[in-house]
């Protein structure tokens, strides 16, 4: 059985005019087991393409070609993998060795791709290198800094250490001067007397001086064929067994690339640490706004304060319009729906006669901004006292009033004093109608004039706040029951009070501002009232100043979400895309190291996986720099909001979001990589090993 034979091969090329060129025709050549076979002939005659068959860097158009009886080209894609990682052995005509690359990693390459362990192989690798008296000092130079005779050491020595049964060597002293192309075929005479070297050369005085057989080649044909007796010594035999697959290697590449290309890799590291950061403060803002929102909400004072009333709507003939009229509900009305008011104290609306705009004087000036706002006690539960941030609660009497923060920051700028202590005059003027049976009109005056004294400051929502003071409805409530319609008492020969009229009112009277007031009974409950205002059935409704803000919040919260689940999309697409872009990029820029590890036996997959790895250092760096900084910016991001709006740890990212995240960013990286490059065009090792 032969070690290699060639049979009937023929190779045929098209030219750009449609004609066909004959490179080889015909050619039969049974090779020996050993021994350094020269083929000679000159430039276009088809030698170099004979090796290219050999090396399964290109097909014959016809006949086959067998290695150890079986004909090469018929094996799968893996089979020819293992061939030419184990079986054949090439120099090329240019090196190609990995420039950026150490003298010791180029040699032991082939043996980290056949699954050689890293220590093993370089041990392999220094044996060799100490064979042919390679200089210590270069062992670990990259190739790119060497001279062209150490480089073809480099790559013969490449060849040969995973002990192939073949090497090929093309125009092996092309480029090299008399001495060093002496050096080198002495290596070459050494390494045949165990294998079958076979040379493609142009030089017939080098070849005649080593060549055990020489084959003349003449317009694809053979036109001699002749045996040369020769004797050297013999360069040792690499024993070599299997092994597991290794990925060290492929690591050692990416990592080289990584660094290679680092100013590229800057910028995908920013991209990707900037998509993957806002997804993060994205999702921490999801998660937080709402909470801090709602938690926030909850600490107003008088956040359980809200109206009562009966809407009913009417079309307007005619038109899309429709007209809503507002009333007071009726008794039977609020019967039906006291089980849902149980929470609540239900009084009448005092707004008529106590406004929430009157006339606030400090002195001889207005204080315009202040509005004047009911609670219902300062001494039971409907009121949080743990808001209080200076002063002292109020005394349960109309005197005595508390300030928000807003209110607070109001007075001390404008009128440049202390609000704390500071005397305030309220005043508020209402013109009542009492409509008698005899059809007579009595009209009465309600006179609110009072000093009031700000005694505390209490937190609120400052983000949409305004400046509000804040009294007791019940000091009012007994303030009114003791305040007669004079005119209307006089008339009627009894004392009718302003709260009593206030109760006797109907639906449609202004007095009764057309509601109820509500008063949640225990602060406690505030986290409820949205669902306990839900309870109430139409035409009754309750509105509530607090919700109405709270749902206002809630609203623009949702909206900036959506706006930043939007940018974070776009954010995570150009990622990608820039990454793929790279990827491919680099992928393209090493097409002709791509096609050296196809011949050293790497496949596809491994191939691919550089890249992936590449690509993994970038995400892997780009994924811890965004952990460690995301919570570092969240922090920074939230002293801002808190400054600005009052809202506590808007942004809060939760654990499950890191470990979300990381087989996000894998999937991104594992996208980025595999895929522009599966669709990328085929590598031929020929054509780019073959551009120089």
């Amino acid at each position: 059985m032969s070690l290699l034979r060639l049979a009937n091969i023929s190779k045929k090329y098209k030219l750009e005019n449609g004609k066909e060129r004959i490179v080889l025709n015909k050619i039969s050549i049974v090779f020996p087991d050993h021994g350094l076979v020269a083929i000679l002939g000159k430039s276009g005659s088809g030698k170099s393409t004979l090796l290219n068959m050999i090396s399964l860097l290109d097909e014959p158009s016809n006949g086959c070609v067998y290695f150890k009886n079986k004909n090469i080209n018929k094996l799968d894609l893996k089979d020819k993998e293992i061939y030419r990682n184990k079986n054949i052995g090439i120099v090329f005509q240019h090196y190609h060795l990995l420039e950026n690359e150490t003298v010791i990693f180029n040699i032991m390459l082939p043996l980290l791709i056949r699954g050689e362990k890293r220590k093993n192989a370089e041990f392999a690798a220094k044996n060799l290198l100490k064979t042919i008296d390679f200089k210590e000092n270069l062992y670990n130079t990259k190739c790119k800094d060497l001279s062209g005779g150490e480089k073809e050491r480099v790559a013969i020595l490449r060849s040969l250490i995973n002990n192939p049964e073949i090497i090929l060597a093309d125009e092996p002293t092309g480029a090299l001067d008399s001495k060093n192309s002496n050096i080198v075929m002495e290596l070459l005479k050494e390494i045949s007397k165990e294998r079958l070297v076979i040379v493609v050369s142009h030089n017939e005085e080098l070849v005649h001086k080593f060549a055990d057989s020489i084959i003349q080649i003449k317009d694809g044909k053979i036109e001699e064929q002749k045996q040369i007796e020769n004797d050297t010594k013999l360069i040792a035999k690499i024993k070599t067994k299997k092994v597991a697959k290794q990925s060290h290697w492929i690591r050692s590449l990416s990592r080289s690339n990584f660094l290679r290309r680092i100013k590229r890799n800057v910028i995908a590291m920013a991209s990707l640490f900037i998509g993957l950061t806002a997804s993060l403060l994205i999702v921490g803002f999801s998660n937080g706004s709402t909470s801090s929102i709602r938690e926030r909400t909850y600490k107003q004072i008088d956040y359980g304060v809200a109206t009562i009333s009966r809407e009913t709507s009417q079309q307007i003939p005619g038109s899309k319009m429709t007209l809503v009229k507002m009333s007071k509900p009726s008794n039977d009305e609020l019967l039906k729906s006291k089980n849902n008011l149980d929470a609540f104290h239900l009084e009448p609306n005092i707004t008529s006669l106590v406004s929430k705009y009157p006339i606030i004087k400090s002195g001889d000036s207005k204080l315009e901004e202040l509005s004047y706002n009911p609670i219902y006690s300062f001494i039971d539960e409907s009121i949080n006292k743990g808001l209080l941030l200076k002063g002292r609660m109020p005394d349960e009497t109309l005197s005595e009033v508390l300030v928000n923060r807003k209110g607070y920051e109001y007075i001390k700028k404008d009128f440049k004093c202390e609000p704390l202590g500071l005397v305030l005059t309220v005043h508020n003027e209402y013109e009542h109608h009492s409509y008698l049976d005899s059809g007579q009109v009595i009209t009465d005056y309600f006179v609110f004039d009072k000093e009031i004294t700000i005694v505390g400051m209490v937190d609120d929502l400052s983000f949409l706040a305004t400046p509000k003071l804040y009294y007791s409805y019940l000091t009012i409530k007994e303030y009114l029951k003791e305040t007669l319609l004079v005119n209307l008492s006089s008339k009627e020969n009894k004392e009718i009070t302003w709260y009593q009229t206030l109760l006797d009112s109907d639906e449609n009277d202004p007095i009764s501002s057309y509601s109820y007031q509500l008063f949640l009974k225990d602060y406690r409950n505030n986290p409820q009232l949205d669902e306990l205002i839900n309870k109430v059935n139409e035409p009754l409704k309750i509105d509530s100043p607090s919700i109405t803000v709270a749902n206002a919040l809630f609203d623009l919260i949702t909206a900036a979400t959506l706006g930043m689940e939007l940018f974070l999309m776009i954010a995570l697409v150009g990622t990608t895309l820039i990454l793929g872009i790279i990827s491919f990029s680099s992928y393209t820029e090493d097409k002709k190291t791509s096609a050296i590890l196809t011949c050293l036996g790497a496949n596809k997959k491994e191939i691919f996986s550089i890249y992936f790895y590449e690509n993994l250092f970038i995400c892997l760096i780009s994924l811890i720099s965004s952990f460690v900084l995301s919570p570092l910016l969240a922090l920074l991001a939230n002293f801002i909001i808190q400054s600005i709006t009052g809202f506590m740890n808007m942004i809060f990212i939760p654990l499950l979001a890191f470990l979300i995240i990381i087989p996000s960013t894998l999937l991104i990286c594992a996208g980025s990589t595999y895929l522009p490059l599966f669709f990328s065009k085929k590598i031929s090792p020929k054509e780019e090993l073959s551009e120089e």
